[in-house]
């Protein structure tokens, strides 16, 4: 037990996977957490505030081994991975209405269908040769939250009866081709359509799989291809659902991965890649222990804040986030606001200094945040990361140079990823000073 309570203590506060075992050494619960502190803590807290089958497992704990991972939806098919290895006593005993769920793909059929099965019917499915099966999944919530996201960047159909007429989902553009319409088909129409269709299973079984780099190319080259035969409007379309995918691909690996490696391996490696790709444009860039990323939130001008997010060893640390209230600034002016929050950054001098720092946006913004480290005497290697593109603008003696970072590698996942944590974390703080605003 005193090695139990060890482990409660020194939690990370980072998704991941979390395994329970009982003395014997046997993993009998298998759970995913965006928090791992706060989730798996919830368990040993209050015995009232949770049902006899937790308070049963909590007693036959022994042991807690934990999988962290780079982001909630990779703990998500991890978690689905590890149970189906495991089969955990816990995870398997529940109602049937609130057993996990499973995603099947029935690749045996012309045109796949992607359905769900609770854990009673999925044994009917896998032992249909050629279907996919994916799972358990034990949040439902969070699987059709993944799905839903998955839609926008690969188009497929879920609807029950194929009877002619066009899903609802069709006229949303996220079914493309519709098999309602494909099965009324008949010679080249239909031949081409259904390869149309099952292009669009393969990569979506490419996602479910973590190969969102294999994806990510297919999707180039075939923007290329429509570009080249002038068919602009297809190369916008599929430019958009590359650009759905990058922003994925910007947390997702195979559940594998961190298997085998560990989320600390990862980091290292999206650091060491990082650092390679910058020093080129900063030679004395030889670590990233410390990345500091800028993001300005605010509403016409209104409850403007700015917010300061910090990775350290490529890793979150929340307890060095900052937030900041624009003090002197009027009106609509991120730029303004961006130099004042670099400024009273700078002047904290007992905080740490970090050896890149990134800001959100473009020319416009690091133009200002030059501008302010030059004035303060801070010689920082600086970057923008213009969201459109996804691209670093990197500020040079004369003008800019802007670098693409691969879009499948690695190097690109940790610019993304505090860019998106410092827009999260300012947003949050805002919404928080408009509803504090509202009520007074």
């Amino acid at each position: 037990m005193e090695n139990l309570q060890k482990t409660l203590a020194s939690l990370p506060h980072e998704p991941g996977v979390y395994q329970y075992k009982n003395a014997a050494g046997e993993i009998i619960y298998v759970g995913k957490a965006k928090d791992l502190s706060r989730r798996v803590k919830q368990y040993f807290q209050r015995d009232d505030a949770v049902g006899e089958k937790t308070v049963r497992l909590v007693r036959e704990i022994h042991d807690i081994a934990l999988i962290p991972t780079t982001s909630e939806f990779d703990a998500l098919l991890l978690e689905a991975k590890l149970i189906r290895q495991y089969m955990p006593k816990y995870n398997v005993i529940s109602r049937d209405d609130k057993s996990p769920l499973y995603v099947v793909i029935t690749l045996s059929e012309e045109l796949p269908r992607i359905i769900f099965v609770r854990k009673g019917e999925i044994s009917a499915y896998e032992r249909i040769k050629g279907n996919a099966v994916y799972g358990p999944f034990q949040s439902g919530f969070a699987l059709r939250a993944l799905l839903r996201q998955l839609r926008s960047i690969v188009p497929y159909c879920t609807q029950k009866e194929r009877h002619g007429r066009a899903c609802f989902y069709t006229h949303l553009g996220l079914c493309d081709p519709c098999p309602a319409l494909i099965v009324r088909m008949t010679g080249g129409e239909k031949q081409h359509a259904v390869h149309r269709y099952r292009t669009n299973i393969r990569r979506l079984r490419a996602l479910f799989d973590g190969k969102t780099r294999w994806l990510s190319k297919e999707y180039e080259k075939e923007m290329r291809m429509f570009a080249q035969n002038e068919q602009f409007e297809l190369a916008g379309k599929v430019k958009q659902q590359l650009s759905l995918l990058n922003s994925l691909s910007a947390y997702r690996y195979d559940p594998q991965v961190f298997i085998n490696q560990g989320a600390t391996d990862i980091y290292e490696e999206e650091l060491e890649e990082l650092t390679v790709a910058l020093r080129l444009h900063y030679p004395s860039i030889t670590q990233l222990s410390r990345i500091e990323c800028f993001d300005i939130s605010n509403l016409s001008g209104n409850q403007a804040v700015g917010s300061m997010v910090v990775l350290s060893d490529g890793r979150p640390e929340k307890s060095q986030y900052r937030k900041f209230r624009i003090r002197t600034v009027k009106g609509i002016s991120d730029v303004a606001m961006m130099r004042e929050v670099l400024s009273r950054r700078i002047k904290h001098s007992e905080w740490p200094t970090p050896q890149f720092l990134l800001v959100d946006g473009g020319k416009t913004q690091v133009s200002a945040a030059r501008e302010v480290l030059e004035h303060l005497g801070w010689h920082v290697p600086l970057a923008g990361l213009a969201k459109r593109e996804e691209e670093l603008v990197i500020p040079k003696s004369r003008g800019f140079e802007v670098v693409r970072l691969p879009l499948s590698g690695r190097a690109i996942k940790v610019v993304m990823r505090v860019r998106d944590e410092a827009h999260r974390f300012a947003i949050t703080y805002h919404r928080k000073l408009r509803s504090e605003a509202f009520l007074t």
